[in-house]
């Protein structure tokens, strides 16, 4: 068990990730998959925070919002609906079930959508 924030350091030395929101496992699956092919919209605005050494790329799109929920009382449905940018009614109301998508364990209603 590896725990970080490092991401680059966990593609390097890890075979299968889970991605933490609020506690929660959101997203689970091979390195390869989790890095080459995210599905959560929280794993997809961690990997593009993440700067690269090349300037010419430019600064990172994070499409997040700036609430942050209460990790003590956190929102109903989707913990992650009040910063998730592609959010539905669905999210606030109703916490998603996991589901498989594309080999990886994904804690979304929407995961196709991404």
């Amino acid at each position: 068990l590896f725990i970080s924030h490092d991401l680059a350091v966990v593609e390097h030395i890890a075979t299968h990730v889970a991605v933490m929101y609020l506690g929660r496992i959101v997203e689970e699956g091979t390195a390869g998959d989790l890095f080459n092919n995210p599905s959560h919209p929280y794993t997809q605005a961690l990997l593009a925070s993440v700067l690269t050494p090349d300037p010419a790329l430019g600064l990172p799109q994070i499409q997040l919002g700036i609430e942050y929920p209460n990790p003590i009382d956190p929102p109903s449905g989707c913990t992650f609906h009040p910063r998730c940018a592609k959010r539905k009614e669905k999210c606030s109301k109703v916490a998603p079930e996991p589901v498989i998508k594309s080999g990886k364990l994904v804690e979304c209603h929407y995961p196709d959508n991404f």
